[in-house]
């Protein structure tokens, strides 16, 4: 588990594109900014390592699936999934010239980060937004399954958002076509994520498609109204939550009490256990929740995404802003000066500056950074280090913490329930506060939930061995 890169090999230019910042990854895949200098562009680079050994103990990717992905991804054009640009295999020979090998894939980069990175955990959005981003999950799921595509992954990992925004549907890693040429077949393959994974998939035998998706969707609108999952997996014999909802007495307790009424009535009727019962996606977009518009403009969408996250305090250590003059005047110089001659300055109009800017994606100071599982220290890089080195073995165990060489990076990883949260805390130094002295550390999750990893992140920052440190803004 080592943070750093691989020595003596470079990443290409693919399709025009530069390869930039290490922005995300896990398992064999990293994903990087990808930089487009000619024409002021930037996109998404997924580079998968295909050749990894078997020896190694870790697996090795199925190239097959991946072949699948990438068929089935450029496949589909529509304005809520996410843009797939170009895909490349450079073969293992590569290395002789220096070049690192693997599968390369360009995608639109979705720079208002992931939707559920917004969410304070147990709060969710208000109903409205929740209506607002629902209904361009159906539209985008309904062109999926238009195209006889199954996605089988609907989950909040998966649904990420544009500078406008608008929701973008990604990862096809585990979709199926279950009609061709007016065809239908059963599935058969057993996957996706427990928490948001249908029920009929624990019982053997083949499953109709759409149901499955249409049961992830539900699992991801109960999540957005109330912050969390309804229980970790779908089983009765193992999870009281699910025997609880299966026995229909689950409405009376907490979180379930705060859904009423027709948002209740459609929750009802998607979280079906029996899949030939439960709605269809025709269903949905005739059902009086569904019918009845968000009432919010697009100028409110920001503030009602984050609404959550500021009254709980948390937009304060994300993106802390000051009253003190001096402060004030120098992250606007600085955002001035950073946004004038990065290549965002092409990219957005007012529309998506504003929104990158409300929700936290554009910090105070001018920085790009969509992911808001961050916080600034009052110390130096290497007294920060040491501090959360110290913090996270305490907290953690020695062997779920690895440093990187250079002392700027820890990967961790740590127990969520029955699964764990993995990914790393990345330092660097910041001027985006006139203070001197401060660093930034970002908490750039790998793999598990969003939400479990946002938890991780604001009981990190409420440590009474931390919450000295940790720079706040003003109330």
């Amino acid at each position: 588990m080592d943070v750093d890169e691989p020595t003596g090999l470079v990443y290409p230019r693919i399709h025009g594109y530069r390869i930039g910042e290490e922005i995300g990854g896990g398992g064999f895949s990293k994903v990087f900014r990808a930089i487009d200098d000619d024409h002021g562009r930037v996109a998404a680079c997924k580079v998968v390592n295909i050749y990894i050994s078997a020896s190694l103990g870790y697996g090795t990717p199925n190239v097959k699936e991946l072949q699948k992905e990438v068929q089935v991804h450029k496949s589909l054009r529509n304005p809520y999934i996410l843009d797939f640009l170009h895909s490349e295999h450079l073969d293992q020979s590569k290395e002789a010239e220096g070049i690192v090998p693997g599968l390369y894939i360009l995608l639109e980069l979705a720079v208002g980060g992931d939707l559920f990175d917004k969410i304070a955990p147990d709060v969710g959005v208000p109903e409205d937004l929740a209506k607002f981003y629902f209904a361009q999950l159906v539209s985008g799921v309904e062109f999926i399954h238009s195209k006889g595509i199954a996605h089988r992954d609907i989950k909040p990992e998966n649904l990420l958002l544009a500078a406008n925004g608008n929701l973008k549907i990604t990862d096809f890693g585990l979709c199926a076509v279950f009609r061709y040429k007016g065809k239908e077949r059963l599935l058969s393959g057993r996957c996706g994520s427990l928490p948001y994974v249908a029920p009929e998939l624990s019982s053997p035998g083949g499953y109709a498609a759409e149901p499955v998706d249409i049961w992830g969707m539900g699992v991801v609108l109960f999540t957005m109204l109330v912050g969390n999952t309804p229980w970790d997996e779908p089983v009765a014999e193992t999870s009281v939550e699910f025997r609880t909802y299966a026995a229909g007495e689950v409405w009376e307790f907490q979180p379930w009490s705060r859904i009423r009424g027709q948002s209740r009535d459609l929750m009802c009727r998607m979280l079906d256990i029996n899949p030939s019962t439960r709605l269809t996606i025709s269903g949905l977009l005739t059902h009086p929740w569904c019918m009845t518009p968000s009432q919010l403009s697009r100028e409110q969408i920001p503030e009602a995404l984050t609404q959550g996250m500021r009254a709980s305090g948390m937009m304060a250590v994300a993106d802390p802003t000051f009253k003190d003059p001096n402060a004030a005047a120098y992250a606007a110089s600085r955002s001035q000066r950073v946004f004038g001659e990065s290549q965002w300055n092409t990219q957005w109009n007012q529309q998506e500056s504003q929104f990158m800017r409300a929700t936290g994606n554009l910090t105070q100071g001018g920085d790009y950074d969509n992911n808001t599982t961050r916080f600034w220290l009052a110390l130096d890089a290497q007294d920060s280090f040491a501090l959360l080195h110290e913090f996270l073995c305490s907290e953690l165990g020695e062997e779920n913490v690895q440093a990187n060489s250079t002392h700027t990076a820890l990967r961790v990883r740590k127990a969520a329930g029955q699964k764990s949260v993995s990914g790393a805390f990345v330092l660097r130094t910041s001027d985006t506060h006139a203070a001197s002295g401060q660093t930034l550390v970002s908490m750039r999750r790998e793999k598990g939930s969003i939400l479990h990893w946002r938890s991780f992140w604001w009981n990190t920052v409420r440590h009474v061995e931390l919450e000295q440190y940790v720079v706040k803004g003003d109330a």
